[in-house]
């Protein structure tokens, strides 16, 4: 028994070493680069899909988002899928939950995918667990799964419990889809300073990409549930709306659908003239970091937008530690700190003023690896255009770390921060 309690230490131990010891050679990573003559063919010949698509709605704020789902919810008729990593009972969500047991009166389907880390909630001003949702909606009758549950047996397996579900989805009877890194809790729903997050979801009209998230939906519903679901009984209605662009949807389960270092690289290798990379912490890779310097020294300007008031400590100390290496890397880093002390959660990339991704994908081992993630990418300048207008908005309340303050971050307890947080963060 004893040895099964060093499992988790070993699995941690030998995942470190990998991210310490896996670099790639300059001659190995331009052969890498010169694959990606564009990067959206690059995207897919590693699998990841092109689909039809209206332009999409971007909602830049919480507040936004949850006014939309609100309309979206009560406009309703047949069902509606909702996915989300983290999902809370407060007096913000109730108001949600409430109006889906009222759709479920009325006929229409509800099922919500949330994943088990909704548990773990703390609020940021004081050490307070927020009750998740599971048990309400249950006695709500609204049918909801629990993605891959805490347990005893998972506690041993260290890979099993870090196996998490970080994607930010729903689905309105087969006609919207809404991607992002807006959870329904605490932190997502209000504006700052209530919520201290700032983020955006994206809606679509996207009929392929929609049939297939139904079916990663069901896939994964059904893993969990005895109360098993079919996806053709899930209609996919033909739309009379536009479909003017096109998305590329990534759908990261590790190893199966290994798609969130594809993205990385076709954004990385893949720009010619300018990358955006906007994320609230520097926990990325070596091998990521590689790649920004790799863009940096084709002449590639990288600008990379982090962010403070995290409200974790272990989680701002870890990132700190990794900021030189992006300077180091070449790369202009921005650190964002609004006057309301609201936490820049979003994720969004930039390529070149065409290439644009929002989605729940962090910038470090773990989302390239065991947790699930969705992003979807647009290659379109009006849609870059726009991504970059709301940088532009962000930069107001940012500031360039120079390599001094960066050099300060880097003592021993900051660095076991970093590798822990590579994990687990």
């Amino acid at each position: 028994m004893k040895f099964f309690h060093k499992i988790p230490i070993i699995f941690i131990l030998c995942l470190l070493c990998l991210l310490l010891f896996s670099c790639t050679s300059a001659a190995s990573l331009e052969r890498e680069r010169q694959k990606i003559s564009n990067p959206t063919d690059y995207l897919e010949s590693h699998g990841i899909e092109q689909y039809a698509s209206s332009v999409p709605v971007v909602y830049n704020n919480g507040v936004e988002w949850y006014a939309r789902a609100f309309e979206l919810v009560e406009q309703a008729q047949d069902y509606i899928l909702i996915n989300t990593f983290l999902s809370n009972l407060l007096d913000l969500s109730e108001p949600l939950w409430d109006l889906l047991a009222k759709k479920i009166i009325q006929g229409v389907r509800v099922y919500c995918l949330f994943d088990s880390s909704s548990y773990f909630q703390l609020y940021t001003d004081r050490n307070e667990v927020i009750p998740a949702a599971f048990n309400h909606l249950r006695e709500l009758g609204i049918p909801v799964t629990e993605y891959n549950p805490f347990s005893l047996s998972n506690s041993f397996f260290l890979p099993m419990l870090l196996d998490r579900d970080h994607r930010k989805f729903w689905i309105i009877d087969g006609k919207q889809l809404a991607v992002g890194g807006i959870n329904i809790n605490h932190a997502s729903l209000g504006l700052p300073p209530e919520s201290g997050h700032i983020d955006s979801m994206v809606e679509v009209v996207s009929p392929k990409a929609i049939e297939v998230l139904i079916g990663s939906f069901i896939d994964t519903w059904n893993r969990y549930n005895p109360d098993t679901l079919d996806p053709l009984d899930f209609y996919i209605e033909d739309t009379q709306v536009p479909l003017d662009v096109s998305l590329w949807l990534v759908d990261h389960h590790w190893p199966a659908r290994s798609q969130a270092t594809t993205m990385f690289d076709a954004f990385t290798l893949g720009a010619q003239k300018e990358l955006w990379m906007v994320q609230g912490f520097a926990f990325m890779t070596g091998a990521l970091t590689e790649r920004i310097a790799n863009a940096v020294d084709r002449g590639v300007e990288v600008h990379i937008l982090l962010s403070d008031n995290a409200g974790k400590p272990n989680y701002e100390k870890a990132a700190k530690y990794g900021i030189l290496d992006l300077i180091d890397a070449g790369a202009t880093v921005y650190m964002y700190s609004n006057p309301t002390t609201a936490f820049l959660h979003l994720k969004l990339m930039i390529a070149d003023g065409y290439l644009t991704a929002y989605g729940s994908t962090n910038y470090n081992l773990r989302s390239q690896t065991l947790s699930r993630e969705i992003s979807i990418i647009f290659d379109d300048e009006q849609i870059a255009s726009a991504a970059k207008a709301h940088v532009d908005e962000l930069l107001k309340y940012c500031r360039i770390v120079t390599r001094e303050e960066a050099v300060s971050y880097r003592n021993f307890v900051n660095y076991c921060y970093y590798l822990l947080m590579q994990v687990w963060g």
